[in-house]
């Protein structure tokens, strides 16, 4: 039975991948270069994961398949792959995949990926540190200026991770108390008298060594049904110098589409968790715990996928892996010269930290290659790349300048008074005018409609900043609604204006007021960028590597001579593979991606 497994990595980008292959630290993924097929793929507008994972996998541009953040659309009402599939009597299987996708039966899903502000219902606990340095880890930070990120009251482009909280003491007793979102709480002890530290939990312990994750201790004898572990960090007790990481903790019962499925693979693999604790960066203390925390995730899910299309029949598998991603945000605006914050000498620190984070991606290939069966096809795949972030851009106190929109003193939009407004839900780049008799507090006349958007265009057209003593524009494209269906935008979820920032600038907030200014801490993003955006070692495409079964060797698609394949091409080129009709897709199939019978 023909099957496809689809690695999806957030943010992969193809400059880097070449870059780190080239220095021969990947020899797996060298061996898809080498002995496969590999293009970049051009993303939609916004240009982060929901849109483009999404339109990956249904095969099928945003006007069609993405409502918005969190809202799957109907797979047979709108003939995507996943339909396809199911018609044929074919199954995939989602793991960690963006909840926007919905994977109805027969198809089964595993922890879809979260991406709403409100709290996940399978988290228990949240990944979190205790430390007996309270003050010091939380004493001396300033507070930012900006939010970055969208909504505007995001802060996603940090990707900060859990706070601090201080180990308890008391009377000779330390003590580390985790704190369910639903009020729940349980207190470890930590005993020092042994050999190594222990943390009991009644009559249940764990031991901590330095610098490495515990063993899971399972918690369902205190009424969670999920497992912990805890990394011993810093442990000098004679200087009340305390610090342990403890794990994600997920609800078994609350992770899977098929309970029994969902069971099988947590027995056979060990607990699943979505988040770790610290983010990849080299100016955090114990990036190791997040290197073993991404590397045994990552091994996870690999192990998922073998177990799913070589073992349950699931012709399709799929996930999406996010420690590329969070290290291009947190470190790539201090290696790329493209940036403000770039110093020679200290890019190296940050450049070794993504390098670690693309060699974990390639230890999960080299098991994926080893384990899949000879009719089985590896997509090694991305949504997007990254380029640095220069410039942050307040839409919203910029259309106030122009009369388009109404602000509270605190900068929130007040849509029944606006002219324009944007949603939560829709990435930040569409641009919804407030329309009488289709909003509920439209205030534009159908008569003011056409008028109330060129004001748009006009004003976006006009927004500028002063970069090295000439004058760039904010904004690189805007188009309107009937305009936009070039870029796979049309039906009544789209916004009547359609734009992307130019390279460099990101949406975002500041505490000062400004419509536009530098963004004030070094970093790199992707979504409202324009999906182009290049630099001499970064890209805002993203990727696709091919392999195995009915794949070409040794081919490179150069899209500066043939263009560039969309996000929409993978899944017709997946329906090509596994013998499907495809005439309901957007997509073109990869054909000089195939081998001559596939």
């Amino acid at each position: 039975m023909r099957k496809v497994i689809v690695f999806g990595v957030d943010g992969l980008t193809m400059p880097l991948l070449k870059r780190y292959s080239d220095e021969g630290i990947l020899p797996h993924i060298r061996t898809l270069f080498q002995q496969g097929a590999a293009c970049e793929l051009l993303p939609f507008i916004s240009a982060w994961g929901d849109v483009n994972w999404v339109t990956f996998m249904a095969g099928q541009c945003p006007g069609t398949s993405w409502i918005g953040q969190g809202s799957p659309t109907d797979n047979a009402a709108t003939g995507n792959l996943l339909s396809l599939m199911k018609n044929k009597g074919l199954r995939a299987s989602l793991v960690h995949f963006p909840e926007t996708v919905a994977a109805d039966s027969p198809h089964f899903s595993f922890a879809p990926y979260w991406g709403r502000a409100a709290a996940w219902p399978a988290e228990q606990f949240k990944a979190m540190g205790h430390t007996t340095l309270y003050e010091q880890r939380t004493g001396n930070k300033q507070a930012r200026q900006q939010k970055l990120g969208w909504p505007p009251s995001s802060s996603l482009a940090y990707h900060e991770k859990g706070a601090w909280q201080p180990l308890e003491q008391h009377e000779g007793t330390t003590r580390l108390t985790m704190q369910a979102q639903q009020g729940l709480s349980l207190a470890f002890t930590l005993d020092e008298s042994a050999s190594q530290p222990v943390l009991r939990l009644a009559d249940e312990h764990v031991t901590l060594t330095l610098g490495q994750w515990s063993d899971w201790l399972p918690l369902s004898n205190h009424g969670v049904e999920g497992s912990v572990r805890f990394f011993l960090g810093r442990y000098q007790p004679a200087l009340n110098e305390i610090e342990i990481l403890q794990s994600q903790v997920t609800r078994k019962d609350r992770l899977t589409s098929d309970q029994a499925l969902g069971n099988e693979l947590l027995k056979n693999f060990g607990p699943f968790y979505s988040k770790w604790v610290v983010k990849a960066s080299p100016q955090e203390s114990y990036l190791s715990a997040t290197l073993q925390e991404g590397d045994e995730q990552s091994l996870w899910l690999c192990d998922t996928a073998i177990s799913l299309t070589q073992k349950h029949d699931f012709s399709l598998w799929a996930t999406v892996h996010r420690l590329a991603d969070e290290s291009h945000h947190n470190c790539l605006g201090q290696v790329d010269p493209q940036s403000p914050f770039y110093e020679a000498d200290k890019a190296q620190a940050y450049d070794d930290v993504m390098r670690e984070c693309y060699k974990v991606l390639d230890k999960s290939i080299g098991k994926l290659l080893q384990e899949m069966d000879d009719e089985t096809t590896l997509m090694l795949a991305s949504d997007h790349g990254a380029v640095p972030n220069e410039y942050m851009c307040d839409i919203n106190r910029y259309l106030q300048k122009h009369g388009l929109v109404t602000l509270t003193d605190r900068g929130d939009p007040i849509v029944e008074q606006s002219k324009v407004y944007l949603k939560d839900d829709r990435g930040g780049l569409e641009i919804f005018a407030n329309l009488q008799g289709r909003e509920t507090h439209g205030c534009v006349s159908a008569e003011e409609y056409d008028a109330v958007r060129a004001e748009v265009l006009l004003a976006l057209g006009s927004w500028k900043v002063q970069h090295h003593g000439k004058p760039r524009n904010a904004v690189s494209l805007a188009l309107l609604k009937e305009d936009a269906v070039g870029i796979g935008f049309w039906g009544s979820c789209a916004g009547d204006i359609v734009f992307a920032y130019n390279a460099g600038f990101v949406w975002g907030t500041s505490r000062t007021g400004e419509d536009i200014c530098p963004v004030e801490v070094p970093g790199a993003n992707h979504g409202p960028q324009k999906p182009t955006a290049e630099t001499s070692i970064a890209s805002n495409y993203g990727v696709l590597l091919a392999y195995g079964a009915g794949i070409r060797q040794g081919y490179y698609r150069d899209r500066q001579q043939k263009g560039p394949y969309r996000m929409v091409d993978p899944a017709a080129t997946i329906a090509h593979l596994l013998g499907l009709e495809h005439a309901s897709l957007d997509g073109t199939v990869m054909h000089d991606l195939l081998s001559p019978n596939a």
